[in-house]
C-alpha cells in the first residue's frame, strides 16, 4: 500500500501495488500496453489521453472508494506523484511513500 497526498486539503489517495504473489499480473501488464499504445495514437485528443490515464490508475485505488473522490484525488496529486506512481507499477522504483520520499 502506498499513499499520496496528506498535504494540506488533499486527499489521500492509498494505492494498492500488486506484487509477484498477486493474481492477474498478463492482465495488468496488457492493460498498461493498452494504455501506453493509446496515448501514442496520432488523432487521439489530450482529453481522451487523460481520461485514459485517470482509469488505468483508478483501478490502483483503494482509498477513497468514491469514483468521484478518487478522481479529485488524482486531479490534486502532483506531478512527481504520478509519476512515482507509474514508476511504481512498471517496477522502475522501490515500494516507497511518494509523499516523504521513503523517510
Amino acid at each position: 500500500r502506498t499513499a499520496l497526498g496528506e498535504r494540506d486539503s488533499m486527499t489521500e489517495i492509498v494505492f494498492e501495488l500488486p506484487d509477484a504473489k498477486t493474481p492477474g499480473f498478463l492482465r495488468r501488464s496488457r492493460q498498461l500496453a493498452e494504455y501506453q499504445d493509446a496515448v501514442k495514437q496520432e488523432g487521439l485528443g489530450e482529453l481522451a489521453k487523460f481520461d485514459l490515464m485517470v482509469k488505468f490508475l483508478s483501478q490502483f485505488v483503494k482509498e477513497p472508494e468514491d469514483p468521484q473522490a478518487v478522481y479529485e484525488a488524482l486531479m490534486d496529486a502532483t506531478q512527481e506523484q504520478i509519476n512515482d506512481l507509474f514508476a511504481l507499477l512498471t517496477g522502475k522504483l522501490n515500494a516507497v511513500n511518494p509523499t516523504n520520499e521513503g523517510s
